[in-house]
């Protein structure tokens, strides 16, 4: 079979426990008969970010993205990211994989599983934390008390920190700020990186919970996705099942490792009491979430001489906070501490060698800590916190010994066992439990992946049903035009209806090239826009379209731009998302970037019409009051809610009115900077003609008057704008624009609309 390996890090460039055991595993597959392409994370701030290197390692490749955030826009960049995505796309797309095994995505990027689902490759995914319920990962929140996990409440908000409610200004001058640290010595770096976290944390806004809460949503629908979960403990496989996934869907499976392993950990040979001391040691990072500690502080309550430990290990930040560091260096300024520092995988055996116990003193709810196998191999007993999946492993008196976490006393006491009771140790060795092979752990894995890909459900069961609608209205060449471009998307439309919004059949002699599933509709007559667009939604919806596309028919819509807008309603939980849309005939300039819609004066403006666009890298993701019509993505949930367009409007303010009103209803609108389309404007009914302004007015009026403040003010500021904006254009002479404006605000009192 052809395996595909995810993994947010791979060695020899990262050694955590996740890493280590997923390159063994990703190893035993290869000696199978797999083939095997390991997609993973690199770090490293001398080249760009998503840059690509491969490598071959141990007969099989290993595709490493650069990814050091110093590209990244917004939070939910962190963990969805589309620049990632396309490598992915691309990676799976020529490995053309049988599975998926995916150990992390932190740091890399969730879109990964949509794209398998889509593909029909069966993703099985080891629970190694709690990252996908937690950002923090490890169910600690900022006081580092356990928690239960994400709530509808947005009780997680805290945790998000400043990232959780930055904006784009503050990514980038987080970027900023990285680039100069780059250039730093290292003690200015780390004074530069410590105040702008504290300023950071002075700045922020308050968090509303709304980041997290798309957040949870999201990660709940990635989980959709994901073929089966192996969980190798009982207490993460029961944290998932409260966070919504059926337990049918997890299999509780335990770490293997291999025959290599089993031949380096060759257990310590027990030697006597010399002295009644007891040789301790902590194994792994000095960071708060290990608990290094609650040990320190526990052998301070024994008497002088009876132990001594020693710290194997590297001080590592929590989340970016490095205060711990200055906590522990008072404690482990103690005669019996002996810090050893980070050491190497290699080196770990002799290591445990050198220990009578090994201490284990986490204060998070471990999964099956890898370095307690790894003792057990080498014959050590562990003492360990009572806590998450460490029971499983340790029962208390055998194999090792358990205390309360957090709790200093309570591990003394423990200790203070082995110095009273001669025997013990030679006991807890005794009872040593085995450990998993590597071999029966991928037997395992490869038959789950066979029964996967056997069960697999078809595409269109896995898929959201998507119909687009192409309205026209005497422009034939243009809709040819938008109907292809369409049809050209890499997210295949299920459905193309185009609307001949006419009382003759004006398109469809020149749509008699284009594929016979296109499904015409003549309406008979004008309806405007809001009509005509409403008789393509009508049909979509009863064609069990899942969301819908609008399409004027002076749109170029690129390859990419619909599957980004489909993964923006994804992420952003939105209800309506539309692109960034640039003039077609001058594509450097911006046409709209979402609109804005001022209640109280009826001011309406699209964001950044008329600005040179120079870098679309650096235009954000977004939510506006509305998005242009020329484009836009719809829910169906939105329609089931709201209903279709007012055809009051009939001809502009249609699509910020149904914007507005999705957003009373509870839908969002996000304009998604990474999406572009190119719209040509004013093909249907002339782009410098009176009609054009009777409908602005009379229609801004409307608008106004459903969506607004104060009715006087607003009346008057509406008139006062559009007679502006007569007086500002071209076109017909200055009397016939101003007679336009003044027909629309008549209509408008006498309360005539639809057609002019």
């Amino acid at each position: 079979m052809r395996i595909l390996v995810v993994v947010h890090g791979f060695p020899p460039a990262a050694q955590g426990g996740s890493e280590v055991y997923a390159h063994a595993h990703a190893r035993a597959l290869a000696s199978s008969g797999d083939d095997i392409l390991v997609l993973t994370r690199d770090h490293d701030a001398s080249r760009p970010d998503y840059g690509v290197r491969t490598e071959q390692c141990d007969g099989f490749r290993v595709l490493r993205i650069n990814n050091t955030f110093r590209l990244t826009r917004s939070f939910e960049e962190t963990y969805a990211n589309e620049a990632i995505d396309a490598i992915a796309r691309e990676a799976i797309d020529s490995f053309r994989p049988d599975a998926a095994h995916i150990h992390h995505l932190t740091c890399l990027s969730t879109g990964i599983v949509r794209l398998l689902a889509e593909r029909r490759v069966p993703a099985v995914l080891t629970i190694h934390d709690y990252w996908l319920m937690c950002h923090r990962g490890q169910l600690l929140d900022v006081n580092y008390r356990v928690c239960d996990g994400p709530d509808a409440s947005g009780a997680c908000a805290s945790c998000l920190g400043p990232a959780g409610s930055a904006g784009s200004i503050q990514f980038a001058g987080a970027r900023a700020l990285r680039a100069v640290e780059r250039r730093l010595p290292g003690a200015s770096a780390n004074l530069l990186r410590r105040a702008a976290t504290g300023f950071a944390g002075l700045v922020h806004d308050r968090p509303s919970g709304d980041q997290e809460r798309r957040r949870t949503a999201h990660m709940r629908r990635v989980c959709d996705d994901i073929a089966h979960f192996i969980a190798p403990s009982r207490s993460m496989r029961d944290r998932f099942v409260s966070f919504g996934i059926s337990p049918e869907r997890i299999t509780v499976a335990d770490y293997g490792f291999d025959r290599a392993s089993f031949d380096r950990f060759r257990p310590v040979v027990a030697r006597p009491f010399q002295g009644r001391h007891v040789r301790l040691g902590f194994l792994g990072s000095l960071m708060i979430s290990k608990g290094p500690h609650v040990l320190l502080e526990a052998i301070r309550g024994l008497p002088a001489g009876t132990v001594s430990v020693d710290l194997f290990g590297a001080h590592t930040s929590y989340h970016g906070d490095d205060s711990y560091r200055g906590t522990l260096a008072p404690l482990a300024d103690h005669p019996a501490v002996r810090v050893r520092g980070p050491i190497a995988h290699d080196a770990v055996p002799a290591a445990l060698a050198s220990l009578d116990a090994l201490v284990v003193p986490s204060i998070w709810p471990e999964n099956s800590p890898l370095v307690i196998h790894e003792a057990f191999l080498a014959g050590v007993p562990v003492i360990a916190s009572r806590i998450g999946g460490i029971p499983e492993l340790v029962a208390d008196g055998q194999g090792g010994l358990l205390f309360n976490p957090h709790d200093a006393a309570d591990l003394c006491r423990v200790i203070n066992r082995l110095l009273t009771e001669p025997n013990l140790l030679d006991e807890l060795r005794a009872t040593i439990p085995s450990v998993r092979t590597i071999e029966d752990d991928v037997r395992m894995a490869r038959e789950l992946y066979r029964s996967l890909r056997l069960s697999a459900k078809p595409l269109t069961a896995e898929r959201r049903r998507l119909a687009a609608v192409v309205l026209n209205f005497r422009t034939p060449d243009d809709t040819l035009l938008a109907v292809k471009s369409v049809l050209a998307s890499r997210r295949p439309i299920d459905d193309v209806i185009v609307v001949d919004n006419d009382s003759i059949e004006n398109a469809r002699h020149r749509l008699r090239d284009v594929p016979s599933s296109v499904r015409y509709l003549l309406t008979g007559r004008n309806l405007g826009f809001s009509g005509g667009m409403n008789a393509g939604i009508r049909e979509a919806l009863a064609r069990g379209a899942d969301s819908v596309l609008l399409v004027n028919s002076d749109v170029i819509v690129p390859p990419d731009c619909v599957e980004r807008l489909e993964r923006c309603l994804e992420v952003h939980q939105a209800g309506v998302t539309g692109p960034v849309v640039l003039a077609r005939s001058e594509p450097g300039w911006v046409a709209s970037l979402g609109m804005s819609y001022a209640a109280r004066t009826g001011r309406m403006r699209h964001r950044g019409v008329g600005t040179q666009l120079r870098d679309r890298a650096s235009i954000d993701t977004r939510h506006v009051d509305a998005v242009s019509g020329c484009l836009m993505l719809i829910r169906r949930e939105v329609f089931d809610a709201i209903g279709l367009f007012d055809e009051d409007f009939f001809f502009s303010f249609e699509e910020i009115d149904f914007c507005l009103r999705a957003r009373r209803a509870g839908f969002a609108t996000v304009l998604d900077g990474s999406a572009v389309v190119y719209h040509e404007g004013g093909r249907s009914i002339g782009p410098d003609a009176p009609a054009r302004l009777y409908f602005a007015a009379r229609n801004h009026l409307l608008l106004a008057s459903r969506h607004g403040g104060t009715r006087r003010l607003r009346t008057l500021s509406v008139v006062a704008l559009n007679v502006a904006h007569a007086v500002r254009t071209s076109g017909a002479s200055l009397p016939r624009r101003l007679s336009a404006v003044a027909r629309g605000v008549r209509d408008h009192a006498a309360g005539r609309f639809g057609p002019a």
